[in-house]
């Protein structure tokens, strides 16, 4: 074997491949290492710590200015829940609510058929107060009386009989016993009468679909649909724009890096740039040989 021919023609390339290896490799790992700074006699030694530990503040504030502007931004989150694959189910399944009838609807919205049936109680019985109390309000028997003075003079004027008979007085009296009546009337069984009627009522409303009310009220299902899906649109934007008011992205980014372990940091980098850091070392012994073969012939 010819030792001269292997030290001037194959030695230079591969030492020139180990130096490009080993150098790369000790600058990728060198990002890293030493996690903390080396003293020496009180002197920080150079190149401590490594290149990521000792930048770890300004990469984890560059990060968190990058998410926020560049990855996190209003218009990738709002478009994001706006696609058609997580709007359409969304809306469709709104739409199979309104479906079914009131009853049912009412328990999904409220949490279960128990809780449904005591808001409609609760609500049923509100109403009835609420109507009741309109219909004294109204003085139903204060316009009885009043209308139907005026009526019967009306009609007493018109018939000379009944001017003789029918006096002022009675009119007077027999208007306001039927006044008292009523309101007698109104007082006692007024309350059960318009709770009947509003349960029942209520009840009714209950076996109906919101479709079907809804249509009853001249909107069909199209144009529901379509009210929901801008509600849902418009919803959407004002609660991302909402949220990122009050949440600093970049500073949760930057807190979260900072209070990051470098072990943890150094694992996380490695586990998305093992294959790049590996090409950059075998890219250093590539090098390294090139130009160790240039210098045979220099």
């Amino acid at each position: 074997m010819n030792w001269d021919i292997i030290t001037s023609y194959l030695l230079p390339p591969l030492i020139g491949a180990v130096i490009g290896y080993f150098t790369n490799l000790i600058a990728v790992k060198m990002l890293f290492y030493p996690h903390k700074e080396v003293r020496v006699f009180g002197h920080r030694l150079p190149f401590t710590p490594g290149a990521i530990p000792k930048g770890k503040a300004r990469l984890a504030k560059s990060a968190g200015k990058i998410v926020q502007n560049e990855l996190f931004t209003r218009e990738d989150i709002s478009g994001r829940l706006l696609t058609e694959e997580v709007e359409k189910p969304l809306i469709d399944r709104v739409m199979d609510i309104l479906g079914n009838d009131i009853r049912e609807t009412g328990a999904v919205m409220v949490g279960g058929a128990d809780r449904y049936d005591r808001i409609e109680e609760n609500f049923t019985e509100l109403l009835a107060f609420k109507i009741t109390d309109a219909i004294r309000r109204m003085d139903i028997p204060g316009t009885l009386e009043r209308e139907g003075k005026t009526m019967l003079r009306e009609h007493v004027s018109g018939s000379a009989f009944l001017t003789l008979v029918v006096s002022e007085k009675l009119i007077d009296r027999i208007m306001s016993t039927v006044s008292e009546k009523m309101e007698e009337f109104i007082d006692t069984r007024g309350p059960e009468m318009v709770n009947e009627i509003t349960v029942s009522r209520i009840h009714d409303l209950g076996d109906r679909t919101p479709l079907h009310v809804l249509e009853q009220a001249g909107y069909d299902a199209d144009y529901v649909k379509t009210k929901i899906t801008e509600a849902y649109r418009e919803s959407v934007v004002n609660a991302v724009n909402s949220a990122l008011r009050r949440i600093d992205v970049a500073k949760v980014v930057e807190d979260k890096i900072n209070s990051m372990p470098v072990e943890e940091l150094e694992k996380g980098v490695l586990t998305v740039m093992k294959t790049e850091l590996k090409m950059i070392v075998d890219l250093g012994a590539l090098i390294g040989f090139v130009i160790g073969s240039i210098n045979i012939f220099i």
